[in-house]
């Protein structure tokens, strides 16, 4: 009995199901998917000790048919799978396309090879060949056959590296080749074979053209880098010889036997002639002079002895003792300019000259007359003072060069006396010109402004920088220690008719042009030079309009009006604290107008407590029993700084306010306001008028006294006219105004300037000789500025109307940069 192990019966069980089932009955080959495929029981040893029967033979206990197993799908693996006796037969993708189509993969099937599965297309390592041999989607990526050095460092070629480029091998990178290029004539290894230029030696023709006479054609050898011609020998210059020199077939062309001095008939025959330029003729002639050297000619003709005479040739012959012509003759055949053409005929040699060959001195003119001043022939410069024209210039005695000149004293300043230089008379006829005075000096006189040196100690006007000189007047302002010019400033060189030109100082004196047409600035300046300054305008106002003498007179009859201007009071009283200070509020009349101050705006004082009132005292002469009225040019504040309290009383001290109150309107305007009382004097003589305070802070310009008959109320300030008679009214033609012609005679209106002080009426209204000159009328004066650029003019001019110049006139302001011909100035110190 056949013993089956386990397992193997577990498969005959599955076998015999499987032929229950009607399973087909096949013959296997050994196979791990059939059961007993093989006679006997597949070599598994039996429980039977006699072993399993031999192969090939019945087996008593054989398993009997193969089974199928239950997948019977043949794979790709050497065996027979499906137990059809055929190995890898019907493999189920066998022929169908493989995973991988991209590159050289792209149409693979799969396939099975000796059990193998395989694809007919499979990847293979990258090749230089543009396709992509490893199926990755890359062409020739990672430079496949790239890498390896090629060319050469040898010589001028430079290695590079191989590289896949577009599917094949190519050397980058390479200067050269691997052998280099054919080698040239450049110093360097083009071959690249380790040497340079070798092999040039002959590298074409060069050099002479020809190989006739003594020429040579060469040729070029690399030399150094570069051809060189070897072996030429081109034309030379053809010497007079058998050797054709210039290659042209002619040994001896290019000499002239005939006219050769060098080859003169024969080669080598040299002409050699004294002080000559050789020529050459043909035989027999020989050697000849073809021309002379400098300094010399062939005199005798001969061309032996060359050019023998020593001589240059000038041209035609002239009179200079030199053979000019050279033909051995000297100063031959001459004819001499005419007298007229070549000698001086003015003077003292219009007669007896004649002309002459002096050799090489040249033509020479003969003077025979015995004044003409000569010299070995030759006129000189006369130095006679006889009134003759002894050099015969046509000019009279120019040998003195001081005569006609003028000439002086030696004396300075106004004791220099003038003239000019003279021929001198009797025994000094003959010498030098001497000085004839005509203008004899001023004389010594102690300096004054003028421009001159009257002390004749060199200097002029010296002093003039302190101000007092003789004509630097000055007067003092009335009331005032300042003095202020008495003229009006002028030039030190002016003069009545010229208003001169020197800056250097200011004068002030009668006579002359004021100094006119300059700007404040300058003006001031020039004051600054004699160590004064511009007037101040009330200084001007001063000096035009003078205290009023005290006792003033008062109106002597009913229609007079007597002025006086608060600054000018007799007395002012401070009490209380308070004083009454200068308040220039525009429209003011005279120097000033006053304030009572300091302004509380508050303080009043009251008819009976005035202890503690500061007033303005004017003394007054009244006559006996009349009726006097007070008005006052008052200005108010505001409602508590307007009221003031007026008296009259007789005697020199102030008494009560026995005139009342005034008060006026604090509109800031100026208005004259009558005291409501009028006093009736008692007998003549001084009497005290005073305005005291009533209000702080109130202002007060002037007062006006009238007889309490006179009805006229006081309309403005008085005016005051610089004249000499009446100084409250305008007087024509006293001064130079627009109503004065300086000169009547022609028609029309003539508004000149006149000199300063012309019309002695015209003054200031000073005390006797004090008085000032031309404050009106002539010419507008600066004074010192109020601001910078804020400069006023005072006075007139001889253009404005009489009418409108008075002293109290503020004229327009002007700038640093206004000047015009009628405005001048005066200084103050």
């Amino acid at each position: 009995m056949i013993r089956l192990s386990a397992g193997l019966g577990r498969r005959l069980a599955v076998a015999a199901a499987m032929l229950l089932g009607g399973a087909v009955t096949l013959s296997c080959q050994v196979n791990d998917f059939c059961l007993n495929c093989a006679t006997g029981d597949g070599g598994v040893i039996d429980a039977n000790p006699n072993g399993d029967a031999p192969d090939g033979n019945v087996d008593a206990e054989d398993g009997g048919a193969c089974v199928q197993t239950p997948d019977p799908t043949e794979i790709c693996d050497g065996k027979d799978n499906d137990c059809n006796g055929t190995i890898d037969d019907g493999v189920a993708d066998v022929g169908t396309l493989c995973t991988n189509q991209v590159g050289e993969c792209s149409g693979g099937t799969h396939q099975c090879v000796n059990g193998v599965p395989s694809c007919t297309r499979s990847a293979t390592p990258e090749l230089c060949d543009n396709k992509d041999n490893d199926c990755n989607g890359l062409t020739d990526e990672g430079d496949p056959g790239g890498g390896a050095q090629c060319g050469t460092n040898a010589g001028e070629c430079v290695a590079g590296s191989n590289r896949c480029i577009n599917g094949a091998i190519q050397c980058v990178g390479a200067i050269g080749t691997v052998d280099g290029v054919p080698e040239a004539c450049n110093g360097l290894d083009d071959d690249c074979d380790g040497m340079f230029d070798e092999g040039l030696t002959n590298l074409g023709a060069c050099g002479s053209t020809t190989n006739t006479g003594a020429c040579q054609v060469g040729h070029l050898e690399c030399l150094g880098g570069g051809p060189v011609c070897q072996d030429s020998i081109g034309p030379q210059f053809e010497l007079c010889d058998a050797i054709d020199q210039d290659c042209d077939g002619n040994p001896t062309n290019g000499y002239n036997l005939d006219a050769d001095p060098r080859n003169c008939n024969m080669c080598g025959m040299i002409c050699n002639l004294p002080n000559a330029v050789e020529g050459c003729q043909a035989a027999p002639v020989g050697c000849t002079v073809a021309g002379c050297d400098a300094g010399f000619v062939n005199a005798n003709g001969i061309a032996a002895d060359g050019c023998e005479y020593q001589c240059t040739p000038q041209g035609p012959e002239v009179c200079n003792g030199l053979d000019d012509d050279c033909d051995t003759r000297i100063d031959e055949t001459l004819t001499a300019p005419s007298v007229s053409a070549f000698c001086r005929t003015a003077g003292e040699c219009a007669t007896g000259t004649t002309v002459t060959c002096g050799g090489a001195a040249g033509y020479q003119c003969v003077y025979s007359n015995p004044d003409v001043s000569q010299s070995g022939g030759v006129i000189v410069n006369e130095t006679l003072c006889d009134g003759k024209d002894n050099d015969c210039d046509g000019i009279v005695d120019n040998g003195q060069p001081t005569k006609g000149q003028t000439c002086d004293n030696g004396g300075t300043g106004d004791c220099r006396a003038t003239g000019t230089y003279v021929c001198g008379t009797g025994a000094a006829a003959n010498g030098p010109a001497v000085c004839s005075i005509t203008m004899p000096p001023v004389g010594l006189t102690p300096e004054s402004c003028d421009g001159r040196d009257n002390d004749c100690d060199g200097v002029i006007d010296n002093g003039a920088a302190t101000g007092n000189l003789p004509g630097q007047s000055w007067i003092t302002i009335p009331g005032t220690t300042v003095q202020i010019q008495q003229y009006e400033a002028a030039r030190p060189d002016a003069s009545s008719t010229s208003g001169g030109a020197s800056t250097a100082r200011v004068c002030s004196k009668p006579g002359v042009l004021p100094w006119t047409n300059l700007k404040q600035p300058q003006a001031k300046a020039a004051c600054a030079s004699i160590g004064a300054r511009l007037c101040t305008e009330s200084e001007w106002q001063r000096m035009c309009e003078p205290l009023v003498p005290y006792p003033a007179l008062a109106p002597t009859n009913a229609t007079d009006i007597l002025y006086l201007e608060a600054e000018d009071a007799f007395a002012a009283a401070s009490l209380g604290g308070r004083t009454w200070t200068v308040s220039n509020t525009q429209d003011y009349s005279g120097v000033a107008a006053l304030q009572a101050t300091p302004d509380s705006g508050g303080v009043s004082t009251p008819l009976n407590a005035l202890t503690t009132a500061p007033r303005l005292d004017f003394q007054l002469t009244l006559a006996a029993a009349t009726q006097y009225s007070i008005y006052v040019r008052m200005m108010g504040v505001n409602d508590a700084g307007d009221l003031v309290h007026v008296g009259l009383v007789a005697g020199t001290a102030a008494g009560t306010p026995n005139m009342g109150s005034i008060t006026t309107n604090p509109d800031l305007v100026w208005t004259w306001v009558k005291a409501p009382t009028a006093v009736t004097s008692g007998a003549a003589g001084t009497y005290t008028a005073s305005v005291f305070m009533g209000e702080d802070g109130v202002r007060v310009d002037a007062i006006a006294v009238v007889r309490s008959a006179n009805a006229t109320v006081p309309v403005g300030d008085e005016r005051t006219w610089a004249y000499a008679t009446n100084r409250k009214i305008p007087q024509p033609l006293v001064c130079n105004d627009n109503e004065y012609d300086t000169n009547p005679v022609l028609a029309g209106d003539q508004d000149d300037i006149l000199a300063t002080g012309s019309l002695s009426s015209c003054f200031a209204d000073g005390a006797g000789a004090a008085d000032a000159f031309d404050m009106s009328g002539n010419v507008k004066e600066w004074t010192i500025e109020r601001a910078p650029g804020q400069n006023p003019l005072r006075g007139g001019s001889a253009n404005n109307e009489v009418s409108g110049l008075s002293c109290n006139l503020n004229f327009t302001l002007a700038d640093d940069q206004f000047f015009f011909p009628n405005v001048g100035f005066r200084c103050c110190r």
